[in-house]
């Protein structure tokens, strides 16, 4: 795909977002364009803030977005320049919105004066002035559908007051390029004597064709001047660093830091690295670590951003303590060949830092694989005269939609499309906010779609380990329902009271009040989600009820008396919720008469659980046909060797044995255990 058919492809995408969601133009290209920043740990998720207004000495004033780092105490700020026309954006246009961020800042005094207080300007400004984020840098970005002049090499950094600001323009040349993969990973080396004298003893513990291993003993205050410099490139290979410092783990560490700088070795697991090449210099006698090429540390980035944020802390003044920590450092020098396979399995194995895995975190997690399976399976009805059903497409991957067209002729692409409408398509960022909020999680939900997804699988990964089967084509039916549901309020938000501000805090608030609400005062009673299924949208009660639940929730939201005074931050509070929650409130008559009887649900759910159970086993009947009499009898031997199974597996063994020695086939219950029975060999190392 060249870059032309990337852009027609993009706008596609954001006038879907557009239709699908109800945001504005702006917002889903901020939400599309830092997704890949994401993706890549270039960036957290921004936080969308839709501000426009007159400074004080009449400058424009601008803001699309913002995001604070706490392992980094940044602040970014992000601008959107978004042209129905192709044009070629110039140095001059660049400066000119950079500015409009850069003048918000400067006049936060004169927003705080005259903008309305329930603006999201006003809040972020408000905090700001008041000192409710810890900001030693500030960043602006300015995402574009557009091209940059070739000419501009790149943006000269400055200062506000003493806080220097950097500039980062993302045209869409360069989203092409990072949604390629190519990540825009420059080479760069370290020299570690650059940022301290003190030395590194480096000792060979393993080499190879292809692997190289030594161990380290890194400076603490080495450590933490290398992220303070060098940032999120230093952690682009691990999964884990965009947790942030708020985990237990974190604020372990850096209690260790203030009350125990001298334990810290003892205490901390190290850091697990990679690298292209390393230099060690053994001129001295001692093996000393001189230099390193393309540093990245997979394992270990909490550990490396909570020493950079202390030495950043101008409170503590903890530098004299970090000058005395030790941190130890296992480094992997690898080829390209290798890289990505090793970086994957130090990854996989490493010793886990957070309650949250890599697999629980992973579009792969056999939830959203199931998922999608039943999104390409489960048509919805015929409406409006139409001769075929069409489907709620599940996205698991990035861009997966896209690709199902990228190279298909004009008739087949339209076929699909008519199949899986663009407006009916969903990711698992969405599927999890969705989720949260049926579920009385719209501070959550508020939160961000990182978190939200992080909170989401902790729990769907729990559901999933007591019993899989819960997650049936019913299931899916009322994933959908909550998609139907949350696009009907967001339209009324939009378009019958006409709030510019904080819709989607105001859509989390009202769906998770209005669950909270049948499942306080109808605990046998439940939305009729077979009803909005059948029709593909609400009722006109339900509709009623939305319209009046909503307006409740947005003034709840900026009730003067609120809990803090940035809505959009007061929206991630849990107080806020319980608020919220604690409030009366009686549904109307006519939705209160279309609620459904609880056991109307559980039978719809028995139905959905036996139909995936009997599919469950008729592909599991089909898997076990393809697998040769070879495996078994090698799976045999190999156990008589290992005794990792049990007798009742071993037992399993033998009846996939008998199909080929007596035929005969198992039934499709052993057929699952019989599977499974190998997965788990598989897990513990049987070869095939």
């Amino acid at each position: 795909m060249g870059l032309e058919e990337y852009k027609q492809e993009f706008d596609s995408e954001i006038k879907a977002s557009v239709y699908g969601t109800g945001v504005s133009t702006k917002a889903a290209f901020l939400e599309a364009a830092s997704d890949l920043l994401i993706d890549y740990e270039l960036e957290s998720e921004f936080q969308i803030t839709e501000y426009e207004g007159i400074g004080y000495r009449q400058h424009r004033l601008q803001l699309d977005g913002y995001v604070y780092g706490e392992l980094s105490n940044s602040m970014s700020l992000a601008l959107v320049d978004y042209r129905h026309e192709d044009n070629v954006i110039t140095a001059t246009e660049i400066e000119t919105i950079v500015k409009r961020a850069r003048f918000f800042l400067e006049d936060i005094d004169y927003i705080l004066n005259n903008a309305e207080e329930s603006s999201p300007g006003y809040g972020l400004a408000f905090d700001i002035k008041n000192n409710a984020f810890d900001i030693q840098k500030y960043k602006i970005y300015l995402f574009t559908n557009n091209q940059m002049s070739s000419r501009i090499k790149s943006l000269e950094s400055d200062y506000i007051g003493d806080i220097p600001i950097e500039y980062h323009v993302w045209d869409i040349a360069r989203l092409y390029e990072l949604s390629k993969n190519s990540e825009l990973k420059e080479d760069f080396e370290i020299q570690f004597n650059e940022f301290s004298d003190k030395p590194i003893p480096c000792l060979s513990v393993t080499s190879g064709d292809d692997y190289q291993g030594y161990m380290a003993c890194i400076p603490g205050i080495v450590l933490a001047k290398l992220y303070n410099k060098f940032g999120a490139k230093l952690l682009e290979s691990n999964v884990r660093s965009f947790l942030q410092i708020r985990g237990k783990v974190n604020k372990g560490i850096r209690n260790t830091i203030i009350k125990e700088p001298n334990k810290f070795f003892a205490y901390n697991n190290g850091i697990t690295c990679t690298a292209d090449s390393i230099e060690v210099n053994t001129s001295g006698g001692a093996p000393l670590l001189k230099s390193c090429k393309n540093l990245q540390i997979v394992n270990g980035g909490q550990t490396t951003a909570s020493l950079a944020s202390a030495l950043l802390d101008k409170k503590e003044k903890l530098e004299d303590n970090i000058e005395n920590i030790y941190v130890p450092m296992k480094i992997s020098v690898v080829t390209d060949e290798n890289s990505a396979e090793l970086v994957a399995n130090i990854s996989k194995y490493a010793n886990s830092q957070n309650k949250v895995s890599e697999s629980d975190l992973s579009s792969n997690h056999p939830y959203h694989v199931r998922i999608e399976q039943l999104s390409r399976t489960t048509s919805a009805p015929a409406l409006n005269g139409q001769q075929f059903g069409t489907y709620w497409y599940y996205e698991r991957a990035r861009g997966a939609y896209a690709q199902e067209t990228h190279k298909a002729t004009v008739g087949s692409k339209k076929t699909f499309e008519a199949k899986y409408p663009k407006n009916q398509k969903f990711d698992k960022t969405e599927l999890a906010k969705l989720v949260n909020m049926f579920s009385g999680r719209p501070h959550i939900a508020s939160a961000g779609g990182q978190k939200s997804f992080v909170h989401f699988m902790q729990e769907i990964s729990k559901i999933w380990e007591r019993d899989s089967n819960v997650f049936h084509s019913y299931y899916f039916k009322q994933l959908v329902c909550y998609k139907i549901i949350f696009k009907a309020t967001d339209n009324i938000v939009k378009t019958v009271h006409h709030f510019d501000s904080y819709k989607a805090n105001i859509v989390a608030y009202t769906l998770s009040k209005l669950s909270d609400t049948i499942d306080k005062h109808y605990k046998d009673k439940s939305i009729d989600f077979e009803s909005i299924w059948q029709n593909q949208k609400i009722s006109s009660a339900m509709n009623a009820e939305l319209i009046k639940l909503t307006k409740i929730a947005h003034d709840h939201l900026v009730d003067e008396n609120r809990g803090k005074q940035n809505v959009t931050e007061w929206a991630k509070k849990v107080d806020c919720w319980v608020q919220f929650k604690d409030q009366s409130y009686n549904l109307n008559p006519d939705f209160a008469s279309e609620l459904v009887s609880r056991n109307k649900i559980k039978d719809e759910e028995k139905t959905g659980r036996k139909d995936l159970v009997d599919r469950n086993e008729d592909e599991a009947m089909i898997e076990l046909n393809k697998i040769k009499s070879s495996v078994w009898q090698n799976l045999q031997k190999w156990n008589v060797v290992h005794k990792v199974l049990s007798p009742t597996e071993n037992d399993f063994i033998n009846c996939a044995i008998k199909i080929y020695t007596k035929g005969v086939f198992p039934s499709g219950k052993q057929c699952v255990r019989i599977l499974k029975t190998l997965d788990r060999a598989r897990a513990e190392g049987f070869p095939e």
